[in-house]
């Protein structure tokens, strides 16, 4: 086999995502259908990977997958027809592997290749029996190629469950966050908010609502592009300053959120020591290209309480940013405990 055909054939198999998955009730049907109908004591559902073939399915043996070499199945992804070895004792190609010169002392070969819809040979739906057979007949073959492609259209469903799976996961992601920096938005921030303890909501969360300063200049100066940039360096700057329990979010142009859970019991000096803390980051040059810019921030506290919720402490926490932001700016204000 070619290093092309081998990366082709991995590249397929990653796709399905099936190599050492358990057993599934749709093959196992496959390879009992096979065993039945043609009358072979074993039958496998071999998949091809660098240097075994692995069962996803199995009638009649133990064993969970076989070496590469001087394999039966080797030969068959190699074609595409139902490959047949009507006696292994007399075909030289396989009158020393193992399991012919020793238990179970194969005789009867017969598979089919699982070809994928893109042409690719990923294994074989084979059956073995310990007793040559010299007249395997052109229907039995048809029976078992009908099978192998039934197999691939089973993986081919396992592949889009898996495609619209991941498909679904990435739109609940980005409808609870901020495309532009990856932080959570407002609905996400409801999310979590209510999702915390009632007794923890009402007494130990803090909000910080930041408002950048000068960040209308560097947009005007740098353009959309070098304003987007900017808010992603914030955004990464609020992530590493946030301790465990935080949570950050944007919702929406250079406004941002934190929702500060306390740790100690002191909700208003643990969140005062975090804002001192957060506007020292924020205000820390930043590089636009090859130009550097300075802002800054203004932040408004809200302290939780009976009955809060979050548009309610988002409310009182605009509240005081507003009059931070109207005081001087670069600076925060908590609301009094």
């Amino acid at each position: 086999m070619s290093i092309k055909d081998e990366d082709l054939r991995a590249d397929a198999l990653r796709r399905y995502e099936v190599l050492n998955t358990p057993a599934e009730p749709n093959f196992d049907r496959i390879t009992r259908i096979a065993s039945s109908v043609l009358g072979r004591p074993v039958c496998t559902l071999a998949l091809a990977d660098r240097d075994r073939f692995w069962f996803k399915s199995k009638q009649g043996v133990d064993a969970n997958e076989m070496p590469r070499e001087m394999a039966f199945c080797e030969e068959t992804i190699r074609g595409r027809n139902v490959f047949v070895v009507p006696d292994a004792t007399a075909d030289r190609r396989f009158v020393e592997a193992p399991i012919v010169k020793a238990a179970p002392h194969v005789r009867f070969y017969a598979g089919a290749p699982l070809i994928t819809p893109s042409g690719v040979a990923i294994g074989s739906l084979c059956v073995l029996d310990v007793k040559p057979e010299f007249e395997f007949t052109e229907e039995s073959q048809s029976i078992l190629s009908d099978l192998a492609a039934t197999s691939v259209e089973l993986f081919e469903a396992k592949a889009r469950h898996i495609e619209l799976l991941k498909c679904t996961d990435e739109i609940a992601h980005l409808a609870r966050h901020d495309p532009l920096t990856g932080l959570p938005n407002r609905r996400r921030l409801i999310e979590i908010f209510h999702g915390m303890e009632r007794q923890q909501r009402e007494n130990d969360v803090a909000l910080l609502y930041l408002d950048l300063d000068s960040f209308k200049a560097v947009n005007d100066t740098h353009g959309h592009n070098g304003g987007d940039d900017l808010l992603r360096q914030v955004a990464a700057r609020i992530k590493t300053c946030m301790p465990p329990l935080a949570c950050g979010a944007r919702l929406g142009g250079d406004e941002f959120a934190v929702l500060l859970h306390s740790t100690e019991g002191k909700l208003a000096a643990e969140a005062s020591a975090f804002a001192r803390r957060l506007m020292t980051k924020i205000e820390q040059p930043y590089m636009i290209g090859r130009n550097r810019v300075a802002i800054g921030c203004s932040i408004g506290i809200a302290l939780s309480r009976p009955g809060s919720d979050l548009d309610d402490l988002v409310s009182r926490a605009d509240v005081f940013l507003y009059q931070a932001k109207n005081t001087g700016r670069g600076r925060y204000l908590l609301e009094a405990v």
